[in-house]
């Protein structure tokens, strides 16, 4: 138990401590399928790539139900896009083609007046995932810092890192959920402890009514002994006033015999009712040897819901701490 209490207070500062976490965008050129070309990078801690890539075709994908409609862009493009590559296509479709997500003609007014094409590519590192985007005028030039300005480069770079931010969190929410998925685990065990206290007792219950009923029982069975003793010790005064070799002497030996067999045949089942009630009476003690064991699982099974439960606050601080 020291140990469990000491790692569980380890995960927790470490939660604690991790509760803060900036999402930076770094840029430089990175190897891609069109060469080498400028790169918007972020790291998405504790992510599989896996995971962030789904979550990079929603975002990317977030299009105007008015885009989604008509898709303008099939016909208009820009004024950067090739003669030879205005062949109607599939814009709204993120494909991928050898590791590499890519996603034709998307509009995000915040970034730039123009469609553009996307690559991406996810990397698995031993700290999360880290995310790269290039940004293309469709069918055409790569978007770099030699060709548009600044500001141009600062909107790109707030769309990754407000990409990487809805990734980090879904991420920690996916942990909320699984931490939230354990305490129901963990109370379901509980609930197991509980219901088979209850079981126990209702046992216990049952096994006290048995009891009383072969207890009944038993007084009935000597109560039939105290008759047939009344009746034995009559039939042998008579008996005793018969000559011996007479049909009436044979009968009433043969009565006695009969009444002996019957008073045997109640100390048998005096026996067996005894019999039976040392065995409830063992049952009992079983039942109350298990209820008190479920006692102490309870309580170190509440314990451990507790733990549980204190992993999913810190969980939720992390998320919204993400920025």
């Amino acid at each position: 138990m020291k140990q469990i209490f000491f790692l569980f207070t380890a995960i927790i500062m470490a939660l604690n401590a991790s509760s803060q976490y900036k999402v930076e965008v770094e840029t430089g050129e990175k190897s891609m399928s069109k060469g080498t070309q400028m790169a918007f990078t972020v790291m998405i801690p504790e992510a599989k790539t896996e995971e962030v890539e789904p979550l990079w075709k929603k975002y990317v994908n977030n299009r105007s139900v008015g885009e989604r409609i008509s898709n303008l862009t099939t016909q208009v493009g820009n004024i950067f896009k090739s003669e030879e590559n205005k062949a109607s296509r599939d814009h709204l479709k993120v494909e991928k083609k050898g590791g590499e997500l890519y996603v034709r003609s998307i509009e995000v007014n915040k970034i730039s007046n123009f469609s553009m094409d996307v690559y991406a590519r996810t990397t698995q590192l031993a700290e999360g995932c880290q995310f790269s985007a290039f940004f293309q005028y469709t069918d055409s030039v790569f978007i770099n810092e030699s060709n548009v300005d600044d500001e141009r480069i600062l909107s790109l770079k707030s769309y990754i890192r407000d990409f990487g931010v809805e990734a980090y969190q879904s991420v920690v929410d996916n942990q909320i959920k699984e931490a939230k998925k354990e305490v129901s685990k963990q109370e379901g065990v509980l609930k197991d402890i509980e219901a088979n206290t209850e079981k126990q007792e209702r046992s216990i219950t049952r096994y006290e009514s048995n009891i009383q009923k072969f207890n009944a029982g038993i007084f009935e069975v000597e109560n039939d002994i105290v008759r047939v003793n009344e009746i034995i010790t009559l039939k042998k005064t008579s008996f005793s006033a018969k000559l011996k070799g007479t049909p009436e002497f044979d009968e009433a030996k043969k009565e006695l015999k009969a009444l002996e067999r019957e008073k045997s045949g109640c100390f048998r089942e005096i026996k067996s009712l005894k019999g039976k009630i040392k065995s409830k009476e063992m049952d009992i003690k079983s039942a109350k040897n298990t209820i008190e064991k479920n006692e102490l699982d309870r309580i170190k099974q509440q314990l451990v819901i507790q733990e549980k439960e204190q992993l999913v606050g810190p969980l939720v601080k992390k998320k919204e701490g993400i920025q």
